[in-house]
């Protein structure tokens, strides 16, 4: 009998042991969740934020590339001293075109002369585009009498290397940066002409077109 108390004891004793050990166990887990919460939480909030951010650098991205490609209409018409803007393609160089003036030169130095005159554009050319790029890499020009559709593209500037008259169009043209320069055209002499950055047949974004008359060339 006095065995059979001292096992039932025991055996209480070892139950106790085992509910408080399975106590503590829940109270450390019950005691973690807070933590594991709150770390979530954080990385919630903390993606959240980079992917606001990532959005706004998008969108960002997505306006001045809208901005950079805004389509600009030809300009058609323009008369000597305006501006108009010009973008080549496929480089999409854009550029702000300023015709000066217009002269005929009967002769120029170490230039054969094959038509009636040679008819000189002197040009201000300005980078308006967010990126540099070379000056000669602008959209060669051509002249010829209105409403014919018969252009002439100027002179090579290898043609005009000794030519000391001649300004030629060379250079790095930063954003901002502009340079003025000659463009010479060798054709028959006409009333009315049209001094053409890029015309119908061509391959060009945007093209600009000037018109005068003979009255108005120097």
């Amino acid at each position: 009998m006095i065995k059979n108390k001292r096992i039932a004891t025991l055996l209480m004793f070892i139950a106790v042991l085992l509910l408080a050990a399975c106590s503590n166990d829940n109270e450390q887990a019950e005691e973690s969740e807070p933590a594991d919460t709150e770390q979530t939480e954080t990385d919630t909030a903390e993606e959240g934020t980079e992917s606001e951010s990532d959005d706004e650098a998008a969108t960002e991205e997505e306006d001045e590339s809208s901005n950079n490609d805004a389509y600009i209409e030809h300009q058609l018409g323009l008369n000597i001293g305006d501006t108009a803007t010009v973008v080549s393609s496929p480089e999409e160089y854009k550029y702000e075109v300023t015709v000066n003036e217009v002269s005929y030169h009967d002769e120029l130095e170490n230039v054969t002369l094959y038509e009636d005159i040679f008819v000189l554009a002197d040009v201000t050319v300005k980078n308006v585009d967010e990126k540099s790029f070379d000056a000669a890499d602008i959209f060669t020009p051509a002249l010829g009498e209105l409403d014919s559709n018969k252009y002439i593209p100027a002179i090579s500037p290898d043609y005009l290397q000794n030519t000391s008259e001649i300004t030629l169009v060379e250079g790095e043209l930063a954003p901002g940066d502009s340079v003025e320069s000659t463009f010479v055209f060798d054709v028959d002499q006409a009333k009315q002409y049209n001094l053409a950055f890029g015309h119908a047949g061509d391959q060009i974004k945007t093209r600009a077109e000037w018109e005068f008359s003979e009255d108005e060339v120097q």
